[in-house]
């Protein structure tokens, strides 16, 4: 009767597995649910199912039962030949371990054993076809006699297992498919996509066509796909047309003008495609096209535009040309040309004009001119300036160019363009301009387009250790901090349009390799037709101002807080006195006795402007006597006499009331099983010629703290102060943290080495 009971239970676990498939649609509650009624099933409280990993070759704990967090969905196997795991997967057959502690033919997994698993049963998942997916094991915490009719329970149910597995892959393969396709079409929106049946007959408007074409899906639906085509398209047959083509070829051209609903045009670019079974019998018809009507009218634009762009060459007093970026030959040179160069153009385009130009331009700048050329072939804008010989009187000429790549519809650079301005007399006054610039304490350079350096001060080099040839164009930015760098190129991609460029960056310096802070200006020189010539800058060191501006924002920040905080401590003060004070005149003697311990720190930090110093003992015993009692939960250690430099202690006193307040507010002072311990030492470093450096180490214990993902409570303000104050203004190096038990900090400083006030002045 047992057995049957026994086999009637199974047989509902087998059931209620089977509804719970029917209505869940997500594989892992399906399996984890599985191992839930096996464990039911079997009578223990863990089970799990190992999937086969292909791209590790471990086996990952995909669902359980029963586990500790940190193992289901994340805990990986090793599938290796003393795996039971693999050997069942390999045999395609269970494995029964009652005592594993007894078992020599595998190996098991720390989990198991730290779960306390004694004993276990795990058979195959096999997909159709008999694939292996992994293993279904069920774990026991004590010895089992595990037998056949559990062994043939459990494959029962793996044998459900993998079908279901393999339905859900499928199912998830097929939806994950669909939406590909569906995300396709959506997004299609700048194609027309229409699909129709044998007889031309709209049966889907998908895509962009309804934004395109203006008519709604519904108005669509079982129209001919002619009315997409204009009257006179329509009047000639190209419908029937592009639909015959289609089904002899399997593809036919579309690329025309179109009509919209409301009678516009517009133009598609595609083509019409036979739909056809695998018999070869049409089913129907695709029209893909993408809108370019944009594009199209571009181009007429562009064909006007280049005809007005000949007309303004003729009459430019500046040389405008273009060359074939492959043979780098001249294909067009306007008039100016003569004018400057002084040789007719017939003469300048014939043969290798690009080694005739090359041969007008003065020796020393010949290579520098090619360079810039062979840049722009590779896909840059490039500004330069060199120096010609006229062939008509030998009198040389400055000449700057603007070149820039022309590129084809796949971006391949075809053509190179270029205007020439002649600037000969500019560069007269820049030489008489450029000795009273080299004169001046400035960093001072020249600029012309969007950032690209000509010349720079002998300053500049002198700063940054960057030469003046190297600096051209864009190599100046290398002396620029790497985090200023986009910052810098923005300015200037704006500099045009607002006439002005201004930045403040860091530069390095070339002897101590240190960046320092510049604010960096540039104007604009306009030539007669008021177009921008060339930007004239310099680079104004303000490192020291930027130190003062932001030390004075941080003291001022601290001073307000701290403010905050003594008005806080001498509320909480008053509170406290009052409710331990007997009447008002033991108020008074126990209220004035606090005051007087706040005031003698603030004594303490008055006195930086004097000659004598401030021992950090003095300092600390005068913080924590101005709070409230708990002396018996505070120990110091550490050497006495420790002086500390006049200019650190009202920053560094500043930070210890800090902590000092927060352990009252919410630490070990303020907690009955609180401690605090503070510890401070001495160390010389590199012999007696440096300042020796105070360590100190302020530790709470037995401090409750708030629970994790609370807000954190106090340590804002203080914190910055260590955190940023500290290590700014005293070269400090800080820690800070919060730990199980309380705040940990550190902090450790340079502090005076003199004895007496006559050597640490003259010392």
């Amino acid at each position: 009767m047992a057995g049957q009971e026994e086999f009637a239970r199974r047989q509902r676990v087998l059931s209620e597995f089977g509804d719970f498939v029917l209505d869940g649609d997500d594989l892992d509650e399906i399996l984890n649910e599985a191992c839930r009624l096996i464990a039911r099933a079997l009578d223990v409280d863990l089970a799990k199912v190992v999937e086969i990993e292909r791209h590790t070759g471990m086996g990952f704990i995909r669902a359980g039962v029963g586990w500790s967090p940190g193992i289901v969905g994340q805990e990986r196997i090793s599938l290796s030949e003393r795996s039971s795991e693999a050997y069942a997967i390999e045999k395609t057959e269970p494995v029964i371990t009652n005592d594993i502690r007894h078992e020599e033919r595998f190996e098991f997994p720390r989990f198991l054993v730290d779960h306390g698993v004694v004993a276990m049963v795990n058979v195959p998942i096999l997909l159709p076809g008999r694939v292996p997916f992994g293993v279904l094991q069920v774990d026991a915490r004590s010895p089992q006699k595990f037998d056949q009719e559990d062994i043939e329970f459990l494959k029962t149910y793996s044998m459900v297992l993998g079908p279901v597995i393999d339905r859900w892959k499928t199912a998830a393969a097929l939806k994950e498919t669909d939406e590909r396709l569906r995300l396709i079409v959506d997004n299609a929106r700048a194609y027309v996509l229409v699909v129709s049946n044998a007889d031309d007959r709209i049966t889907d408007w998908l895509g962009g066509s309804e934004d395109i074409l203006g008519w709604s899906s519904s108005e669509a639906m079982g129209v001919t796909t002619d009315m997409i085509f204009t009257p006179e398209d329509r009047a000639t047959g190209v419908p029937d047309r592009e639909l015959s083509g289609a089904r002899e070829r399997g593809t036919f051209p579309n690329v025309r003008w179109h009509q919209r609903k409301d009678g516009t045009r517009v133009f598609l670019d595609g083509q019409t495609i036979a739909l056809k079974d695998k018999a070869g019998s049409l089913r129907g018809y695709l029209k893909i096209g993408q809108d370019v009507t944009e594009r199209v009218r571009t181009e007429a634009v562009l064909r006007e535009s280049e005809e007005r762009l000949r007309q303004f060459g003729e009459a430019s007093r500046d040389i405008l040309w273009m060359r074939d970026a492959e043979t780098l030959q001249w294909r067009y040179l306007t008039p100016a040309f003569e004018a400057v160069y002084g040789m007719g153009r017939d003469e300048a385009l014939t043969g290798d004009n690009f080694r005739t130009w090359l041969d007008l331009i003065l020796p020393e700048d010949r290579e520098h001119a090619g360079r810039a050329t062979y840049r722009v072939r590779e896909g840059e804008q490039v500004t330069f300036d060199y120096r010609i010989r006229r062939p008509i009187d030998g009198t040389i000429r400055w000449l700057r160019d603007t070149d820039f790549p022309i590129t084809d519809a796949s971006g391949k650079v075809v053509l190179i363009a270029g205007v020439g301005h002649d600037l000969t007399e500019l560069r007269e006054a820049e030489l008489r301009l450029q000795v009273l610039m080299e004169g001046i304490p400035q960093l001072v350079w020249r600029a012309v387009g969007k950032g690209d350096w000509t010349w720079s001060s002998p300053q500049w080099s002198e700063h940054t250790g960057l030469a003046a040839e190297y600096s051209v164009g864009w190599g100046w930015l290398e002396a620029f901090h790497p985090d200023d760098r986009d910052a810098a190129r923005h300015a200037w991609e704006v500099a045009s349009e607002r006439r002005s460029f201004e930045i403040e960056a860091r530069i390095c310096h070339a002897a101590t390799r240190e960046y320092r802070w510049f604010q960096t200006r540039a104007a604009p020189v306009l030539d007669d037709r008021g177009t921008i010539a060339e930007w004239l800058g310099t680079s104004t060191d303000i490192h020291d101002i930027r130190e003062l501006q932001e030390r004075q924002r941080v003291l001022v920040a601290e001073l307000q807080h701290r403010t905050r905080n003594m008005m806080g401590v001498v509320r909480s003060m008053s509170d406290k006195t009052a409710r331990a004070s007997a009447d008002l005149p033991d108020f008074h003697d126990r209220f004035r006795d606090r005051l007087d311990a706040l005031a003698r720190v603030q004594g303490l930090l008055s006195r930086l402007n004097e000659h004598d110093r401030v021992t950090f003992g003095e300092l600390i015993k005068t913080e924590l006597a101005a709070l409230d009692g708990a002396a018996d939960r505070v120990s110091l250690d550490g050497p006495e006499g420790v002086r500390l430099r006049s200019s650190t202690v009202q920053t560094l006193a500043m930070a210890l009331h800090e902590l000092a307040t927060n352990a009252v507010k919410y630490g070990a002072l303020g907690q009955p099983n609180g401690r605090l311990r503070i510890e401070w030492r001495l160390e010389q470093r590199n012999g007696a010629a440096d300042s020796p450096w105070l360590h100190i180490d302020w530790r709470e214990s037995g401090v409750t703290m708030p629970s994790a993902g609370s807000t954190p409570r106090g340590g804002g303000q203080g914190r910055e102060l260590i955190e940023r104050a500290l290590p700014y203004q005293l070269k400090a190096r800080t820690t800070f943290e919060l730990g199980q038990d309380g705040a940990h900090c550190t902090i450790s400083l340079p502090v005076s080495a003199t004895r007496n006030v006559e050597e640490e002045e003259h010392g």
